[in-house]
């Protein structure tokens, strides 16, 4: 009877064995880590609502490689784990949440079922004893990071929002779930949050005039990056407190696409483009990146003037009308 029972128990082991499966995944084949810091204070109005977006890092595209390394692997996927080392959301207090923006979609740990998502990388199984290192499959990797408010609006509170210094973001992995091992699978860590910190308000913003009208333009005077006209128009922050920050703005194309980073074209006329600058200096103001937009103070009041410059990209004018907007995202600083 003795001896019945162990084979049962080795029969079990073997079985659940063969369904512990588990991938291994490097960056650029062989980085296990790496980190990104925030290298900006962060001001947050206590009267902002849940899930707004606080601050937003730069775009990033990494090169990753995956295989099965044991035998006795069935199929699997490639998951994505958001909060890794994190996932019931206390390391950062009632206020916070890192989020990932994936290949172009917003993803919250908050939002998603055990916090992870599957990436279309399908591996068919493995069976050698060595491993299948040589069935390593390689991908790109397209994300950003944001760092959303986890809580309603709590007016009065004041002063630092985390005392988290280092925050694991996410890793990847297999659908049995995250391998412990630190050299094993990739994860990317958040360095910075305890910049973070509450102010007593908020800022409004206005935009005159709202609409920025170049009027008639001659097409016989096309010539490739000539100035047709430039217009006037201004930005203004009102805040009804003295608290001191700072805002930093993002701009984002909308019915337009964005050439040199700076230069924003009209889905419907290519042959011309508009370029934002800041009156005082003329600085051009890029798309798609921070840029400043009011220093840090404890003025109330702050008008920030600016020019759109209308060029031509071509020296055959396309006729017709055209329009292009661009959204303003502000991050308090």
């Amino acid at each position: 009877m003795k001896k019945i029972y162990q084979l049962v128990c080795l029969a079990l082991l073997l079985a659940l064995t063969q369904k512990s499966y588990a991938l291994a995944c490097k960056k650029d084949g062989t980085q296990a880590s790496d980190a990104i810091t925030i290298n900006t204070t962060i001001a947050v109005p206590n009267t902002l609502p849940k899930n707004t977006v606080l601050w937003r890092s730069d775009n990033y595209s990494i090169s990753v490689t995956c295989w099965q390394d044991n035998y006795g692997y069935g199929k699997e996927y490639v998951y994505f784990y958001l909060s890794p080392r994190d996932q019931g959301l206390t390391i950062l207090g009632p206020d916070l949440e890192v989020g990932i923006n994936l290949n172009g979609t917003d993803l919250r740990c908050t939002q998603l079922s055990g916090c992870r998502v599957q990436l279309p990388i399908l591996f068919q199984g493995c069976y050698v004893w060595a491993g299948c290192k040589d069935k390593a499959q390689t991908f790109p990797l397209n994300f950003n990071f944001f760092i959303s408010k986890k809580s309603s609006p709590s007016p009065g509170k004041e002063g630092s929002l985390t005392g988290a210094v280092v925050y694991p973001a996410f890793q990847l992995d297999g659908g049995g779930g995250m391998n412990i091992n630190p050299d094993s699978n990739f994860f990317m860590s958040l360095i910075g949050l305890n910049k973070m910190r509450y102010i007593a308000c908020s800022s409004t913003l206005s935009v005159s005039p709202k609409t920025v009208d170049f009027g008639s333009i001659a097409a016989a005077l096309a010539q490739a990056d000539k100035v047709i006209k430039e217009v006037p128009f201004s930005i203004t922050a009102l805040k009804n407190c003295t608290s001191a920050y700072g805002l930093n703005a993002r701009l984002t194309p909308v019915a337009a696409t964005v050439a040199d980073g700076y230069t924003l074209v009209p889905n419907n006329n290519s042959s011309v483009g508009i370029s934002l600058l800041k009156q005082q200096g003329r600085s051009v103001i890029p798309f798609n990146k921070e840029f400043t937009l009011v220093e840090n103070s404890r003025d109330q009041v702050v008008v920030s003037d600016f020019l759109a410059q209308l060029k031509w990209r071509t020296s055959k004018a396309i006729l017709g009308p055209f329009n292009a907007t661009a959204t303003i995202d502000v991050f308090y600083k």
